[in-house]
C-alpha cells in the first residue's frame, strides 16, 4: 500500500480515536495489554470459519432455489421459530440442513439436505450437489441437533441486546464437547453491499448460555454512501472499536467476505490493529504513538 494512503488512514485512525476520547465513550481505567498472538490467531480461526459458513449457506441456497425441489419458504429471513438452516464445516466442504427442531428438542428433523465441496484450497470457493429432499424428513439426534438445541436458546434471548431484525447466523462447535459459538449478524438486502456492526456472540455449553458477548455497538455499511456520486474503489477499510480492545470475529469475516478485497484497520481505545486481504491480524502498536506522530507533523 503506497505510504501516502498509509499516513490518511492513520490520520483518520487518530482522528477517530480522538473523537471517541471527546464524546466520553472511554474510561480512566487501566487498559488491557494487547491481544497476545495466540488471541489473535484464535480470532482469525473464527472469522474464517465465519466465512466459510456464510460462504457455504449462501451457496446452498442458491443451490435449492435453483433446483427442481418446491422448497417452499425455505427463507432464512422468513424462518420459523423452530426452523434453521445449519452448516456443519469439514476440510474438504460442508453439509447444509434445512430442518426442524422437534418440540421436545430431542430431535432435529431435516427437509432438504445440501452437500458441498471447496473447489479451492486457497480461496474456499464452494460447490455444490444437487440438494436432496427428504421425505419423510430424517432424523438427526447427532451434530445439527446439537447446533439447532444451542441456536434455540439464543434465540430466546437475543432479542433483548439486538434491537436489528434482520440477522443471519451461525453456529459453529467449540473446543469443548457439547460447546458452541452462536453468532448474530445484520444481512444486508442490497447486492454487493456488507454490513460491520450490530452483531452478537455467544457461547453455549450444554443447555446454558455462558457468555453474552455483544462484538459491536453500531452498524457500518460498506461500500459507504456517496450520495449519489459515482462509486470510488475503496482502498483500506477503517473503524473504531469500543467494545474491547482487540478486533472481533466478525471482522476478519466482513474482511473476507467483502468484494473489493481491501484490509480493515481496527482502532481500539488504546491500539491499533490491521487485518489484511487474507484475514491475518497484525498488531500495529498503541495508538497514543501515533498520535503523537501526528502532533509532531503538524508543528
Amino acid at each position: 500500500m503506497p505510504k501516502s494512503i498509509t499516513i490518511l488512514l492513520l490520520s483518520f485512525a487518530v482522528s477517530l480515536a480522538t473523537t471517541r476520547a471527546a464524546s466520553g465513550q472511554t474510561t480512566k481505567a487501566q487498559s488491557k495489554p494487547p491481544a497476545a498472538p495466540a488471541q489473535l490467531a484464535a480470532i482469525e480461526a473464527r472469522g474464517m470459519k465465519l466465512f466459510l459458513y456464510e460462504t457455504a449457506l449462501a451457496a446452498s441456497m442458491d443451490a435449492l432455489k435453483g433446483s427442481k425441489i418446491k422448497s417452499g419458504s425455505v427463507i432464512r429471513e422468513t424462518d420459523g421459530e423452530n426452523f434453521s438452516s445449519l452448516v456443519e464445516l469439514n476440510q474438504k466442504g460442508f453439509r447444509t440442513a434445512f430442518g426442524r427442531l422437534g418440540g421436545e428438542k430431542q430431535c432435529y428433523f431435516i427437509d432438504f439436505l445440501v452437500e458441498g465441496e471447496w473447489q479451492d484450497a486457497a480461496a474456499k470457493s464452494p460447490r455444490t450437489g444437487e440438494p436432496i429432499f427428504l421425505s419423510p424428513p430424517q432424523e438427526d439426534q447427532s451434530s445439527f441437533l446439537a447446533m439447532a438445541r444451542a441456536l434455540s436458546l439464543v434465540k430466546e434471548e437475543k432479542a433483548k441486546l439486538l434491537p436489528y431484525r434482520n440477522h443471519h447466523y451461525a453456529v459453529l462447535p467449540d473446543t469443548q464437547p457439547d460447546s458452541f459459538f452462536v453468532y448474530f449478524y445484520p444481512a444486508p438486502k442490497v447486492k454487493d453491499t456488507y454490513f460491520l456492526g450490530g452483531d452478537l456472540r455467544a457461547r453455549v455449553e450444554g443447555n446454558r448460555v455462558k457468555e453474552w458477548r455483544p462484538m459491536h455497538r453500531s452498524i457500518l455499511s460498506y461500500p459507504h454512501a456517496t450520495g449519489g456520486k459515482k462509486q470510488i474503489e475503496p482502498v483500506m477499510g477503517v473503524h473504531s472499536a469500543v467494545m474491547d480492545e482487540r478486533p472481533e470475529d466478525s471482522d476478519v469475516m466482513h474482511v473476507l467476505l467483502r468484494k473489493p478485497s481491501t484490509g480493515e484497520m481496527v482502532i481500539t481505545k488504546t491500539y491499533l490493529y490491521e487485518i489484511e486481504k487474507s484475514g491475518k491480524i497484525k498488531y500495529r502498536g498503541p495508538i497514543k504513538s501515533y498520535l503523537k506522530g501526528a502532533r509532531g507533523k503538524n508543528h
